[in-house]
């Protein structure tokens, strides 16, 4: 059967093409997300859009350490524990991802350096900007902000709700992208779904960061079990355990995968890359506007989760859909120009989506659509590691 699309002769049982991607059949339409083949491209799925070097079975060995650790957090904040709820909070999300990277085997020898070096980075990043904004340069403004907003919506100062809501998220943005942004030049680390991992990370780590400064007086205050309100520290916690930390996280992931481009090498600062940068910018003051506005309205911690959940939602639909095109492009670029590609499958394999035989030179498996390229380094390294060179993939 041969592909329309790249050319490429596929045997008669595939569905897809191994070497673009493409679907082969009239009723396989190409809706399968390319780097996890059970799910659809516009699904709101959390795990395998900031996780995509995961499978089947270690997504949901994932999802359930998060919804786990969650739930011991938030019992914490209703013991009201909030000093050890909060500190846990900010962290679960970067800790989570830390585990992911070893786990998947990125970078082979380096991930625990580059991936360091980085959360470091941009965690001093974090620290200098939510200290300028809200200690050294901004103070007065920031405390008429939480004073004034009592009152109701209609109270709160419009110069403070464009400071911290506004410009603060821009410099934010920009601090959460210098890091990431450096070694997505490396070549080493300049494919799409490298640069969106190492977005992935800026931005929970600066989430983290920023959270425990600005929560520190609660972590380091006398009263070490509060009783009060603790209703409404229930959906704050949540907020920035999940909700803050994952926007924060796309969002910058969208941008700096811009930066890195669909093909080989990285593309820079592009008209693509400043289109996502003012995207992943943009949904940044959309979640602190609403959440500030919403926080003086009736029940608005609760608003405040619902709006991030809203705008996590579209930030996760827009990586997936990056993603997607990235893969299926850049095998289509592979296929049609005849190039030798050290993403290939090189020996006989399976799938690690849908365990069928991965063909020899195949991008994809022809049967479930899964991408060789979202596959973990230890999964792929059985499959490209005797290249036809001699090197590792």
């Amino acid at each position: 059967m041969e592909c329309t699309t790249c050319s490429n002769r596929n045997p008669e049982f595939a569905f897809f093409c191994f070497k673009c991607g493409k679907p082969l059949r009239g009723d396989t339409p190409r809706g399968t997300y390319a780097a996890s083949a059970g799910e659809g491209v516009h699904q709101f799925a959390l795990i395998s859009t900031v996780m995509p070097h995961s499978s089947r079975q270690t997504a949901d060995g994932y999802r359930w350490a998060m919804l786990i650790s969650a739930v011991l957090i938030l019992g914490l904040t209703a013991l009201g524990l909030l000093p050890i709820a909060i500190a846990s909070a900010a962290f679960l999300v970067p800790m989570t991802y830390l585990v992911y990277i070893y786990d998947a085997n990125l970078w082979e020898d380096t991930p625990a350096r580059v991936v360091l070096t980085l959360f470091m980075f941009t965690g001093v990043l974090a620290a200098l900007v939510t200290l300028a904004f809200f200690e050294w340069i901004f103070p007065g403004q920031f405390a008429e902000l939480l004073t004034a907003g009592r009152t109701g919506i209609e109270g709160v100062p419009i110069g403070s709700l464009l400071i911290f809501a506004v410009l603060l998220p821009l410099v934010a943005e920009i601090a959460k992208n210098a890091p990431a942004v450096l070694l997505a030049r490396r070549p080493e680390f300049d494919d799409m779904i490298d640069a969106l991992t190492f977005g992935v990370a800026a931005g929970a780590a600066y989430a983290a960061f920023e959270t425990i400064i600005l929560f520190w007086p609660v972590i380091t205050s006398g009263d070490f079990r509060t009783t009060g309100g603790l209703g409404s520290w229930l959906l704050i916690v949540a907020n920035l355990m999940v909700v803050k930390s994952l926007i924060y996280g796309t969002a910058t992931g969208i941008a700096v995968a811009a930066f890195s481009g669909k093909g080989a090498g990285y593309d820079g600062f592009t008209r693509f890359y400043a289109g996502n940068f003012a995207m992943a910018a943009g949904a940044n003051v959309l979640y602190w506007v609403g959440v500030r506005l919403m926080a003086s309205a009736p029940f608005g911690s609760a608003l405040g989760l619902l709006w991030g959940v809203l705008v996590l939602a579209v930030l996760i639909i827009r990586v997936r859909v990056m993603l997607h095109a990235a893969l299926l492009d850049a095998a289509l670029e592979d296929a049609t120009t005849n190039m030798t590609s050290s993403r290939e499958v090189v020996r006989q394999s399976f799938c690690p989506e849908c365990e069928n035989i991965l063909l020899v030179g195949a991008h994809f498996c022809v049967v479930c659509g899964a991408s060789v390229r979202s596959t973990s380094t230890l999964a792929r390294k059985h499959m490209t590691s005797a290249s036809r060179n001699g090197g590792t993939a």
